[in-house]
């Protein structure tokens, strides 16, 4: 039949000549092995000094070695495509036979060739380098290597992420064990430099006094300041030996070191052990210098001249300053001193080679933006070497550490473009918007803005509110102290904990009035029962607003306008930026806006109302937008890992600290009382008045909803025990 394929048959002339040709290579190979048995029984035989020397060459590593030379040339006759196919078993047997040689020179021979060079031969004891430190590095790196040649790619990932961790780990103590030392070592040199006097002091005693901070500066690369002690005297006597008078000494504990601590709380923050060490960035030179003179070369091809004044490489993106050149107008002769009419090149004609620069350095992602406070145009492109942003490295920060410590809501943010750390107050923000699509980031964002506060404040002056409708990124939280209820997951029991949210405002605002605060600030300051901060995180605002539509807008911009004086504060975000979820109400009250890359321009000016963000990189690559200034600031988000959230849970679930002031957000029981004999459909019109404005009197209710000033003084009281009323 036609469309069948029948199999072809190989015809007996064929069948023939392949036989011939493999009698002909079997004859070969057996007479390649006469021939190299006999060679050596002629060399052993007349020449007896080579069976010494090539037995003292490896001694009884000749075994192993033999073993695989004889398994690859066996299967380099017979299977060559084995080799191929499993390259990775073939040289972890290499390496293994090497660790065999290596493991045999550590034996010694008691008498013969082998007395002096080991079990191993000489070149055993080579490998090694006749030392012991050495050979135990040589063997350990063999036999590091031997797994991830075994096992398969998956399980050889989590084989070097745990060795990874190991070393780090091993760095981490020696590096402590060094500070430690060179504390010692300062202590030492205070004590030494107190016995001389002003006048009488050495030279050398005061090079001894500054040599430990000296130092640490310089493994450590940092240059902080110890300030001396109390009964230690500070250097005065003229410059000796290169060193300034009134020099103060440099510092062996870097600033941040010490752990963070809550002032006035019975409970215990978490130690920033916790958290992943920072990765050491290095940046190369080279490959940044090449990219500015692509840059430069590629702009003056098209006439356009510029120079690279500044190069600053951040975790993500390498920013390059370009400082637009000179051009000779056209039609225009020379002025009075002879020289020729010039201007700068105008900027829009270096934003219209966008496409060109692209090509000629090989990068589909650019971005334009004025450097702030320089006279300088920024070109952000994405570094050829990447690196993370931790936490730890963020919360070490000084600005971190200034936010903590004035009692505020610090956020472990990220890393700028030049790599400086951005932390941001919540505190004074007041709340934050922020948005992205699937797999930009920002559901790690949120999740190291609750570390952050997590790591800095206790449950007794920080309570959180969290909705998750997707049910799989803050449900891991549930059950910590600092949770009021817990992890919110259905849409319909947000808005009754909204408005519960806004009574407890109410009476926040009811109880700084009493004591005559402007603020929670103050309010603490006076109380004998502060009041603990309260964040919203709603993880997807989207979903919130499609279901309760009005009544979540209002509850969420009521919330906006009067929270951050009572210590209400928000963090909203949503994967759909659209005008009818981030509506301009909402933009209007919450100044602080985070945008992680989006589909369109469209979205990027939803959040931001300007471009930009959607040429951002994704995993955490991000704009940010405050008060602090005019225009977003380009930000690499931290990285929080999921074993570094499961530490800090475990933590406060494992404390038992006093017990917590209750915060009620439930109906109070009154109201029902309050609600006899009033239409419900009414309450509910007037609840939409009182959302828009919160001074609603009883009468412009009577005008509005056209009803008696009896029944519109007991809706008002309805409304101010709900708190969607200021009382009078």
């Amino acid at each position: 039949m036609a469309g069948i394929s029948r199999p072809m048959r190989r015809s007996p002339a064929a069948s023939n000549g392949s036989r011939l040709w493999f009698r002909i290579f079997l004859v070969l190979d057996f007479a390649i092995i006469i021939s190299v048995l006999a060679a050596a029984f002629v060399v052993f035989r007349f020449y007896p000094d080579a069976w010494e020397r090539t037995y003292a060459t490896l001694g009884y590593g000749w075994i192993p070695a033999l073993l695989w030379a004889g398994s690859l040339l066996v299967a380099l006759r017979y299977r060559p495509a084995w080799l191929i196919r499993h390259w990775n078993l073939w040289l972890a047997g290499a390496c293994a036979a090497a660790l065999t040689v290596g493991i045999l020179t550590f034996f010694e021979a008691g008498y013969g060739p082998l007395a002096f060079v080991g079990l191993g031969g000489e070149w055993g004891s080579a490998a090694m380098g006749n030392s012991l430190f050495l050979g135990i590095a040589v063997l350990a790196s063999l036999a590091l290597v031997i797994p991830v040649l075994i096992l398969p790619r998956k399980a050889g990932r989590g084989y070097w992420l745990a060795l990874a961790y190991a070393m780090k780990g091993l760095w981490s103590g020696l590096v402590a064990l060094a500070r430690g030392i060179a504390f010692v070592a300062a202590a030492i040199g205070r004590g030494v430099a107190s016995l001389f006097s002003k006048d009488t002091r050495p030279g050398w005693v005061n090079a001894a006094f500054r040599f430990p901070g000296r130092l640490l500066s310089v493994v450590f690369r940092r240059s902080h300041r110890l300030e001396p002690a109390g009964n230690v005297p500070v250097i005065e006597g003229p410059p000796d030996e290169g060193i300034e008078a009134n020099e103060p000494s440099e510092s062996i504990i870097p600033p941040g070191s010490a752990p963070l601590s809550a002032r006035g709380s019975k409970w215990k923050l978490p130690s920033l052990d916790l958290l992943a060490p920072a990765e050491v960035r290095s940046t190369d030179e080279k490959p940044l210098k090449k990219m500015a003179e692509d840059i430069e070369s590629a702009l003056a091809d098209h006439g356009v001249s510029v120079e690279v004044a500044d190069i600053k490489a951040g975790p993500r993106i390498v920013r390059f300053g370009l400082m637009p050149g000179w051009t000779e107008k056209r039609g225009s002769g020379r002025d009075g001193d002879g020289a020729p009419d010039r201007s700068r090149v105008r900027v829009q004609s270096i934003l219209a080679r966008e496409r060109d620069l692209s090509l000629a350095i090989s990068s589909p992602s650019l971005r334009f933006e004025q450097v702030p406070g320089e006279a300088l145009l920024g070109l952000e492109v994405p570094s050829p070497f990447p690196s993370k942003v931790t936490m730890r490295e963020v919360m070490d920060s000084v600005d971190f550490r200034k936010f903590a410590a004035k009692g505020g809501l610090p956020i472990a943010l990220g890393a700028d473009a030049g790599g400086d750390s951005v932390a941001v107050d919540l505190a004074s923000l007041p709340h934050m918007m922020i948005a992205g699509a699937t797999g930009s980031g920002k559901s790690v964002c949120i999740n190291s803005i609750v570390a952050s506060m997590m790591l800095t404040k206790p449950p007794d002056q920080l309570r959180m509110l969290m909705v998750d409708p997707k049910q799989v990124e803050l449900t891991p939280f549930n059950g910590i102290p600092h949770l009021v209820l817990p992890v919110i997951t259905e849409v319909d029991e947000v808005s009754p904990m909204l408005r519960g949210l806004i009574r407890e405002m109410t009476r926040r605002y009811k109880a700084m009035a009493e004591i005559g605060t402007r603020n929670i600030s103050g309010y603490n300051a006076k109380a004998r029962d502060p009041m603990p901060y309260l964040v919203l995180i709603v993880d997807e605002l989207a979903d919130l607003m499609l279901v309760g539509g009005f009544e979540i807008e209002q509850s969420l911009v009521r919330l906006a306008q009067l929270g951050r004086a009572a210590g209400i504060h928000l963090v909203l975000a949503t994967q759909r930026p659209s005008v009818k979820v981030v509506t301009g109400l909402l933009k209007a009250n919450i100044p602080c806006r985070v945008a992680f890359a989006v589909a369109s321009q469209v979205d990027a000016r939803v959040i931001l109302d300007s471009v930009g963000a959607e040429k951002l990189l994704g995993k955490g690559d991000m704009l940010l937008l405050n008060n602090d200034a005019p225009k977003p600031r380009r930000v690499q988000g931290t990285l929080v890992l999921d074993e570094e959230t499961e530490k800090l849970v475990d933590f406060w679930l494992d404390q038992k600290g006093p017990a917590l002031p209750p915060i009620n957000l439930e109906d109070d029981g009154e109201e029902g009382e309050d609600r006899e004999g009033v239409d419900e459909g009414m309450v509910d019109k007037a609840r939409e008045l009182a959302l828009r404005n919160p001074n609603l009197s009883a009468s412009a209710l009577e005008r509005r909803l056209k009803i008696g000033g009896s029944r519109a003084e007991q809706i008002v009281e309805v409304l101010e025990d709900e708190g969607l009323l200021i009382p009078r």
